[in-house]
């Protein structure tokens, strides 16, 4: 049976992303890039979480405790709309758009260079929060590890970790080894190791396409006017 559903709309972003800012928890609630990146992470677990009460009040806070927000029926569809729309991407080993908010000067002009990779950083956070949540349900294998590499080099490395000197040496090396100089290069190398984890942990199975797939020659998905063929599907 196809699971069929609609991808949001950058209305439907922009509400969801209003929405959750209206939580009672303030700042302890993901904005709309960092649950994009949570959900991400939660469609890769496996086996998989049964139940959305297991993951779903985490978004508010980290004890998943109460709390209070506007329209929360609304909240929970489009949420629900997004993780089935990442699932289906994932299960065809298909890169999707991540939900990004770019760098702008004080003028309102987008950052381009590499300052613009500073945008990748709530994604990758949200990503990471439920990796560490349910660290028991992603096999850590060599292969997934430098895989995860290409999402945790977006982190913002914390100077008082006492692994601090460690992890900016890895940091350094992987920098030096494979540069990304831009915002668009950036969400490739983070989703290529979204779609080689999706490959590595979860088993491959029958997927009735939800959506039409993307031809090589038409728009690529992550929304850069480049073809398919030029862009994420370089790799693919």
């Amino acid at each position: 049976m196809t699971d069929h559903f609609h991808p949001l709309t950058d209305e439907d972003i922009n509400q969801l992303d209003d929405l959750l800012a209206t939580s009672s928890c303030g700042d302890d609630t993901f904005d709309v890039s960092m649950l994009d990146g949570y959900l991400s992470a939660i469609a890769l677990l496996n086996p998989p979480l049964q139940d959305e009460s297991e993951w779903y009040p985490y978004i508010f806070n980290e004890e998943g405790s109460a709390c209070e927000v506007d329209e929360p029926e609304i909240i929970k569809r489009l949420i629900r709309q997004r993780l089935r729309e990442i699932k289906a991407f994932q299960a065809q080993r298909q890169f999707y758009n991540p939900i990004i908010f770019k760098i702008e000067e004080d003028d309102g002009t987008p950052v381009t260079n590499a300052e613009a990779l500073t945008a990748l950083e709530p994604w990758a956070t949200g990503f990471y929060n439920a990796l560490a949540q349910y660290n028991d349900r992603v096999a850590l294998t060599e292969a997934v590890e430098a895989q995860l590499c290409r999402i945790h080099r977006f982190l913002q490395l914390d100077d008082q970790d006492p692994d601090y000197a460690q992890n900016l040496a890895i940091r350094e090396a992987i920098e030096k080894e494979h540069p990304v100089n831009n915002l668009e290069e950036g969400m490739i190398e983070m989703m290529q190791g979204v779609i080689e984890i999706a490959k590595l942990n979860l088993p491959n199975k029958p997927f009735s396409r939800a959506t039409p797939k993307v031809g090589r020659n038409d728009p690529c998905p992550c929304g850069s006017g480049k073809k398919y063929k030029n862009c994420c599907g370089k790799n693919a």
